[in-house]
C-alpha cells in the first residue's frame, strides 16, 4: 500500500510539473532553452538571445553597459539588463518586448501553455 501512494504521489507532482512547462515555437519549430521560458508575475518571459536567434535574430550584449542590441534584418532595438530577469546568468525578458525587440508577430496560446513566435518581413507591421 505505501508504494501505490508514494508512486502515486510521484505520478501527481510530475504531472503537476509538466502543466507548469512553457513551450516557446517560432516558425512552427519547438524552441529548446536553458532555462526554458517562465511564468514571472502573471508574464511569460523567454530567454532572449534563444528566441531572437530562433527568428533570425542577433543579439549583442555589452557587459560594461549592461546593454543588449538585438537586430534582425535592417531594424535594431536597443535594451538595459534591468528590462529583464536573469536567470542563471541568462537575460529573460517579457515575450511582449522579444517580439516588438525582433518585429515579429507573438500568439500566447494559454490552454496550451504555448508562445508562438512568426517571422514577417522585418519593418513590416
Amino acid at each position: 500500500m505505501r508504494t501505490l501512494l508514494v508512486l502515486v504521489a510521484v505520478m501527481m507532482i510530475t504531472t503537476l510539473a509538466q502543466a507548469q512547462d512553457i513551450r516557446l515555437v517560432a516558425n512552427g519549430k519547438t524552441v529548446v532553452s536553458d532555462p526554458p521560458p517562465m511564468m514571472h508575475e502573471g508574464r511569460v518571459f523567454v530567454p532572449l538571445r534563444a528566441a531572437a536567434e530562433a527568428v533570425g535574430g542577433e543579439v549583442k550584449y555589452d557587459a560594461a553597459s549592461k546593454t543588449i542590441q538585438v537586430c534582425r534584418g535592417g531594424l535594431c532595438s536597443f535594451l538595459r539588463q534591468s528590462d529583464g530577469i536573469t536567470v542563471n546568468g541568462r537575460l529573460l525578458l517579457g515575450i511582449r518586448q522579444v517580439a516588438e525587440a525582433v518585429d515579429v508577430k507573438v500568439d500566447w496560446d494559454a490552454p496550451h501553455r504555448t508562445v508562438r513566435l512568426t517571422s514577417k518581413p522585418p519593418g513590416l507591421g
